[in-house]
């Protein structure tokens, strides 16, 4: 009798969801009639996971427009699987809304989803309701209409912990008494865990339950823990970038307030009278980007050259250092493709003829004043001026005679920041993103090839991949406008930058290095993503495997005394280690060959943080159709040993073997 082959997907989210169907995807090649069983284990339910439940605020948006997110391979993907494609959000929207969308036996949309999806267009910022009711649809679609081979089951069950059995098998353990789960294969893919507070938090949750005040650590923002905040009353609240967006939000129209427009057009607020007083602050003290409403007239920029191999190798063979090597490469590559595009897409800008000036762009000696020369002569506007160091920090040693000065000043960045992301005369911004993302590309070549020293890897990195969030990872232009109403209206106040909070006389204290004083507050607010390091994970799991040494945390500088980086886009230090097929490593440094781990918590996972795109070959399925294809393998190899032990004991019988491709 043929033995079923087990896999067990641990996280039934987006990436779950996405290694579930890579299975499928790759089941007729890689273990051709074998019969598979994948269980999906995940207390939230599949396909949203935790984060993108539906059970969130109708109010809060994603911040990809829905024509940018795909949950299926095209054309473009260049994996060894085969490609399957499937609708992008913007599509399925389409189909829904007009009836032609085929669902899985049983499947019901939520009536809001219906509503929302006859409004909806490639450019649109969808709910996240809608979203979640996309991924469930993904996943009931593969889960009910997948191959006869692959059967789909699904545990609304939180796992908390897996041991080995002989033979390498697998047994994975529910919470609350279910019964455990019996595979050769995991794949890790919890994505977004609860992590332990900091030992700041812990001190200021201490603090504000010895003084009866009100503190929601990182990570805590949801509906029911805002409820815990009164209206009228100050409320700091620390982080500027999506976190904040979101808490604005939900304090504000989640409590009745509404927009409306004033005959100028401008958007104004009117509260509810339930709302907080917001004062807001960070290590910048400014809002994120906004997302752009407009593409490039052309195709994006290709990279210019200034990190590819040959400037790399100029640098000579040695370890090299982020700011002194690598960040002005970086520098250049952004500034060179936000002025080409200036050039290119608003020639009645400039006081000189635009192929002059790129020509002169294009061959400048940019170690020298030549670019300064050049920007003053043609550059007529400042607003077209690229300065990084003045986008990165733009309140860097401004100081403010108090926060009604700093208030004004942040209303007109604010009113900047959604006029230049609406209008595509401020195109080279959106080059500027593109130009980043090409030199980002190069950046994790060079740390897969380990040429990044450890010193720059934890002093440097981390503040630029910060810059990176900053620019790209902002919310959609519609929000930031209504920040901008928020602060009109006094809603919103803004502390500056370099905030810290102290303890005083039973109070929270906020300052910023921008203005004189401190605002104090019953209530503070951490806004902001929770450091996610796999010693601070409170994952009932992984904190097993920890205890008995099963897993490690990566590091620049490893135990073994070899130097190894994350594989993919970097995230922060503090990742579960894992080698090039994404088998995690025991404390020793040994790979566990039946335990893959892939998403924010583990090296090597690329764009973890955000939805692929479609038409970009993206990473995303690329690395995940490799992690199928090797679990895939794994489970035919295992069957071989196993056929030719069973053969050597019993040699008059025959065995059916899963061959290797």
């Amino acid at each position: 009798m043929t033995r079923t082959l087990a896999v067990a997907i641990i996280g039934a989210g987006p990436r779950g969801t996405s290694l579930l169907e890579r299975l499928i995807a790759n089941a007729a090649e890689c273990a051709p009639d074998r019969p598979i069983a994948v269980h999906v284990i995940d207390p939230h339910p599949p396909g949203g996971g935790r984060i993108w439940r539906s059970e969130q605020s109708p109010l809060l948006w994603m911040n990809t427009t829905a024509g940018s997110c795909t949950m299926f391979t095209d054309e473009t993907v260049a994996c060894e699987g085969p490609i399957v494609p499937g609708p992008t959000l913007s599509e399925w929207a389409r189909e829904l809304a007009t009836g032609r969308l085929s669902s899985p036996a049983g499947f019901r949309h939520d009536p809001s989803t219906t509503a929302e999806a006859g409004r909806m267009s490639d450019g649109w910022f969808t709910t996240r309701r809608t979203q979640s009711d996309y991924l469930s649809w993904v996943f009931q679609k593969l889960a009910k209409n997948g191959t006869p081979q692959v059967q789909v089951h699904s545990h609304a069950a939180r796992a908390v912990d897996a041991y080995d059995l002989p033979l390498g098998r697998q047994r994975v353990v529910l919470a609350d008494g279910l019964p455990s789960v019996d595979v050769d294969i995991v794949l890790f893919a919890q994505g977004n865990v609860d992590v332990e507070p900091n030992a700041e938090e812990v001190r200021l949750t201490a603090y504000a339950a010895a003084h009866d005040l009100c503190y929601l650590p990182s990570g805590s923002t949801a509906d029911h823990f805002l409820d815990r905040i009164p209206a009228g009353e100050p409320v700091v609240v620390r982080g500027l970038g999506l976190c904040f967006i979101d808490t604005a939000v939900l304090l504000t129209s989640g409590r009745g307030g509404t927009f409306h427009r004033d005959a100028s057009g401008e958007l104004r607020y009117t509260p509810s009278g339930r709302e907080p007083v917001l004062f807001a602050g960070s290590r910048r003290g400014v809002p994120y980007w906004s997302k752009t409403h407009y593409s490039l007239s052309g195709s994006p920029p290709e990279s210019f050259g200034h990190l590819d191999a040959a400037a790399v190798a100029a640098l000579g063979d040695r370890p090299l250092d982020f700011a002194a090597d690598i960040w002005p490469l970086i520098a250049r590559e952004v500034t060179h493709a936000g002025y080409r595009e200036l050039a290119e897409s608003h020639q009645a800008l400039l006081d000189m003829d635009a192929r002059q000036f790129m020509d002169r762009l294009d061959s400048l000696d940019w170690d020298g004043p030549e670019l300064e020369e050049l920007v003053d002569q043609a550059v007529r506007f400042d607003g077209d001026r690229i300065d990084l160091e003045e986008t990165a920090h733009p309140l860097a040693g401004r100081r403010f005679p108090d926060l009604d000065a700093l208030q004004q000043w942040m209303i007109g960045y604010i009113d900047t920041g959604v006029r230049r992301g609406r209008d595509p005369r401020h195109s080279a911004d959106l080059a500027m993103v593109h130009g980043l993302y090409s030199a980002f590309s190069r950046l994790v070549e060079l740390i897969d090839e380990k040429r990044i020293s450890p010193t720059s890897w934890e002093r440097d990195l981390p503040a630029f991949l910060d810059f990176c969030r900053f620019l790209t990872s902002g919310p959609p232009g519609p929000r930031l406008e209504e920040l901008l109403a928020l602060t009109r209206a006094g809603v919103v106040r803004f502390l500056g930058s370099e905030m810290t909070v102290t303890t005083q006389e039973g109070l929270f204290h906020a300052r910023s290095s921008n203005v004189d004083g401190s605002v104090t507050a019953r209530h503070l607010i951490e806004a902001r993503l929770p450091e996610r390091t796999m010693l601070r994970v409170d994952d009932p799991l992984l904190r097993r495997l920890i205890q008995r040494q099963e897993i490690r945390e990566e590091t620049p500088s490893a135990p073994d005394g070899g130097v190894r980086y994350p594989k993919g886009v970097i995230d922060t230090v503090g990742l579960i280690d894992t080698d090039s097929l994404n088998r995690l490593k025991r404390a020793d440094g040994t790979i566990h060959e039946s335990r893959f781990g892939v998403g924010t918590l583990f090296s090597g996972s690329v764009a973890s943080g955000r939805f692929p795109s479609p038409k970009s070959n993206d990473e995303f399925f690329r690395q995940n159709d490799t992690i199928a294809r090797a679990a895939l393998h794994e489970l035919c190899r295992r069957e071989v040993d196993q056929g030719k032990r069973s053969a050597q004991a019993h040699p008059e019988e025959v065995s059916v073997l899963c061959p290797r491709t």
